[in-house]
């Protein structure tokens, strides 16, 4: 039995964060148009949140394209390696942030992300092409 390679996790990690990336960026422009991403630009400027705000989401997009790479890294055994397994980690990452926003609404804290179908579909998407992304770099460790 083959061991995860963690670095190739971290690795693919970060190219599936840097696709999510620029796929909220397009998928920001696309549903709420150019003002909704200077709104969102305008939310990340050091000078608006203490300087912390723009650190944060690097490293939340970091810590969710590491966390799909694992989940690939993980399931690849059981599905084989390859789209198929890439696309189960992430309808299973899609899921997982669906739950988070569900669990906002349910406490009243703003959402997080945009509402209605058309978003939730375009998430899925997004988080299906991040994880194939990562899922591209990870090659399993030999023993």
């Amino acid at each position: 039995m083959n061991r995860i390679n963690w670095g190739r996790v971290v690795l693919g990690g970060m190219l599936a964060a840097a696709v999510l990336m620029v796929f909220a960026t397009a998928s920001t422009v696309l549903i709420a148009g150019r003002q909704g991403l200077r709104t969102s630009m305008h939310a990340l400027q050091p000078s608006t949140r203490g300087g912390l705000a723009p650190l944060f989401f690097i490293l939340a997009f970091l810590f969710l394209g590491i966390l799909m790479t694992w989940w690939y890294a993980v399931i690849r055994s059981l599905f084989g390696p390859g789209p198929k397994a890439a696309a189960i980690a992430g309808f299973a990452m899609w899921l997982t942030v669906i739950a988070f926003t569900l669990k906002s609404v349910a406490v009243g804290e703003p959402v997080p992300l945009p509402e209605g179908p058309i978003s939730t579909i375009l998430y899925l998407l997004m988080m299906i092409a991040s994880t194939t992304a990562g899922a591209w770099v990870y090659k399993e460790q030999q023993r």
